[in-house]
């Protein structure tokens, strides 16, 4: 075996005594950038790769904000993040640079200069060279780092201004601004802002006006479209090369997708634009929808798909449908949907397909919410159905599965404790003092699988929280039948280990 060169054992050496810092990742896209196809892989492999050739670092998990914007805070994944920081699981946190932490000047330099300092965290910005550790005595506090968070936020609201006074012009000009056409249009390559109808797709808004017209409900008409493997307005981009995001290749025709082909006036040849708009440069940084009077509507712009007295008696069909649903439902009407816990973690497995929460009003039982996707990943060619599967019915297996664990658990310390106290032969002596060591190593450290299952055990209580910190994937097999995939599943061998090690109770 070749010798170690004292260089490296002095490596060694410092590495054993260099304190560990357990490691947040957190990497984050705007919507355009997600919308232009950038992944999120990419930052995660190059600040893993910075890990790697770190001493004092150890990743603990990945926080991905994925079309979220920079200019504020409020993002699901940094909240997740401070979290684990307030409990102390994560003491540094890596970014690429700064523009992923936060390009709003005042919070970042918040962060900067109070609450990571308060916290005890470590801040690193790879490609800024900007290190918390490594500050010098006389550097103004955060100074390069502050100055040029007032520069992205600066940038950032000098490029809304633009955009806002261009966009004002064009829809002046009945000119159409947006990224993609309303599906069954197509962009004029001769004129980028004038309209074209696609032959391909506006056959299919023809159709799904008349079976409105028809009597179908918004459910109805996705679900023929979906049989029929008619692929969805964004699959529909993605499978042209318009979009890259790998998030549209699977996306199917949904009741909202329907609500919102019946409602586009751009279908009659007139052009409606400024429904929704958001503002940069005075903080307006989500979409907010605009008063119908704010709208600017252009006539005759493009040739029309459906003519206007369609139109209209969708809409009265549509009022009459809403207005009916409303007198149905007015008793949850303003009740606000509680809080999606398993938003992330319910796939198809067998698809492998991410399924979204969809609700539905009865009656009898009130709001039931559900979670949906397709059955076949490559419907080209066939007719595709959907699996679903009742949020009740995950939630019930999942407590019955985090009781066995309890059990487990509970079962394992009574265990330990009554063979502690028992004489057994001496072959088996240093076999039960193994398996002991290991459980108490492992129950004493405080793992984050064991703080997870016990504080349920302790509440009673599914939260959100304990199941993004326990779970890494459910898979959905069928309507009552699900895959529970734990992100701490190395951690269960020394018990199982030590339950079947065979010594007698």
């Amino acid at each position: 075996m070749p010798h170690k060169k004292p260089a490296d054992n002095l490596n060694i050496l410092q590495s054993a005594f260099s304190q560990m810092y357990p490691t947040g990742l957190y990497v984050r896209l705007s919507h355009k950038e997600a919308d232009d196809g950038c992944s999120l892989r990419n930052q995660k492999d190059f600040l893993l790769r910075f890990v790697e050739e770190q001493n004092d670092l150890k990743v603990v998990d990945t926080y991905s904000d994925n079309g979220e914007t920079g200019t504020n805070f409020e993002r699901p994944e940094w909240n997740r993040l401070m979290e684990d920081v307030r409990q102390k699981r994560i003491t540094c946190i890596v970014v690429k640079d700064l523009s992923r932490f936060g390009r709003n000047y005042i919070e970042t330099g918040n962060y900067l200069e109070t609450v990571f300092p308060t916290l005890g965290v470590r801040f690193i910005a790879v490609t800024d060279h900007y290190d918390t550790n490594h500050l010098k005595a006389d550097d103004l506090p955060a100074w390069t780092a502050i100055m040029k968070g007032i520069v992205n936020e600066a940038y950032a609201k000098d490029i809304s201004r633009k955009i806002l006074t261009t966009k004002e012009l064009q829809r002046k000009h009945g000119q159409y601004y947006g990224n993609l056409p309303p599906y069954g249009y197509l962009k004029d390559p001769k004129a980028p802002y004038h309209l074209l109808i696609n032959p391909e797709t506006a056959p299919i808004v023809r159709q799904i006006f008349q079976w409105k017209q028809n009597g179908l409900s918004h459910t109805e008409i996705a679900r023929r479209l979906n049989e029929g493997s008619v692929p969805a307005p964004m699959r529909y981009q993605f499978l042209a090369g318009v979009v890259k995001a790998q998030r549209f290749e699977h996306s199917i025709w949904q009741r909202a997708t329907i609500k919102v082909i019946l409602g586009n006036s751009t279908y009659t040849g007139d052009l409606a634009m400024g429904k929704k708009r958001r503002n940069l440069s005075i903080n307006i940084t989500k979409a907010h929808a605009v008063p119908y009077e704010d709208w600017t509507i252009t006539a005759n712009t493009h040739e029309a798909i459906i003519s206007r007295e369609t139109f209209f008696e969708v809409q009265r069909i549509c009022a009459k449908e809403l207005e009916a649903n409303r007198n149905r439902r007015y008793c949850h009407w303003k009740i606000k949907n509680p809080d999606d816990i398993f938003d992330g973690l319910i796939y198809s497995k067998a698809t492998g397909l991410k399924m979204y929460r969809t609700s539905n009003f009865y009656e009898k039982y009130g709001v039931k919410y559900r979670y949906t996707t397709i059955s076949q990943r490559d419907f080209a060619f066939t007719a595709c159905s959907v699996v679903n599967i009742m949020e009740e019915q995950i939630k019930e297996s999942l407590r019955c599965f985090l009781q066995k664990q309890v059990e487990l658990i509970l079962e394992l310390r009574n265990f330990l404790a009554e063979t502690k106290c028992q004489e057994t032969d001496l072959n088996r002596k240093e076999e039960l003092q193994s398996a002991i060591q290991e459980w108490e190593q492992l129950d004493s450290s405080e793992t984050l699988y064991m703080q997870s299952v016990l504080e349920f055990h302790r509440t009673g209580l599914l939260t959100k929280a304990l199941l993004q910190k326990l779970i890494e994937k459910i898979y959905v097999h069928d309507s009552r039948t699900i895959e529970i995939i734990l992100k701490y599943q190395d951690e269960l061998q020394p018990v199982i280990r030590f339950r079947k090690s065979g010594v007698p109770v």
